[in-house]
């Protein structure tokens, strides 16, 4: 049975951002179209010079500003924010799936050690290599270490226990799953949300997996100290 509005965990949504006027509507849609809606919604804007700060207060969600911070601090301070029992991390080029709080909710509601996860992703692209690529993170995912965009969640007050949500200015996700496996095994909920394929497009798709897994080996070899050399490598690149 459905939980009541009374009865359900309630449940935030972060959404760094930074130049993303081209992308935020459909992703800012899709949350606020959802079965069970997020309590809020909170874009938090890393110093954009185009008109995204003007879209995201348009849809009537909360607006806070992070410039000079990477995501991960853009993220952090939008989780301090909120007061919310659950927090999803959403991206400006992310679209959900209509019932996708629900499955959060449900899934938490229902497993009380679960300390958080992901839903999953899939590429608004067709060819094949992303369906590969998919496969792969799906994989990863299923063992407890999810990426950003295949959506993240988590449990705030578990969070804390570790540390709570990485602030940090890159790699963020692969050290928020981290935290998680710390708490328990995170879930892998395969309510998928489709994502855009831009970078990989633009930059070549090789290209880019190539220096994803490299920053992910720097990452796990240097940790924190090694973010800025990352962040640097990441937006050169």
């Amino acid at each position: 049975m459905a939980s009541t509005l009374s009865e359900r965990l309630s449940l935030a949504v972060i959404l760094p951002v930074l130049n993303e006027a081209d992308h935020l509507a459909g992703s800012l849609r899709s949350l606020l179209s959802q079965t069970e809606p997020a309590e809020r919604v909170v874009v938090v804007d890393g110093g954009s010079c185009d008109s995204t700060e003007k879209l995201a207060r348009s849809f009537g969600v909360e607006v806070l500003t992070a410039p000079g911070r990477g995501r991960g601090g853009q993220i952090a301070a939008g989780v301090r924010q909120a007061s919310e029992e659950v927090v999803l991390v959403a991206h400006a080029d992310m679209l959900l799936p209509p019932n996708a709080l629900a499955g959060v909710r449900r899934h938490l509601a229902g497993k009380l050690a679960c300390p958080g996860g992901c839903l999953g992703h899939r590429f608004d692209s067709r060819r094949w290599i992303f369906r590969v690529i998919e496969w792969f993170d799906r994989r990863r995912a299923r063992g407890g270490e999810s990426y950003g965009d295949q959506a993240q969640f988590f449990r705030r007050e578990a969070l804390t226990r570790v540390g709570g949500f990485p602030d940090q200015p890159i790699m963020e996700d692969v050290e928020l799953s981290r935290r998680l496996r710390l708490l328990g095994r995170p879930a892998y909920l395969d309510l998928p949300v489709t994502v855009s394929s831009r970078r990989f497009e633009r930059r070549g798709v090789l290209r880019v997996v190539w220096a994803n897994w490299t920053f992910r080996h720097r990452y796990r070899q240097h940790g924190l100290a090694g973010c800025q050399a990352i962040y640097r490598s990441y937006y050169k690149e």
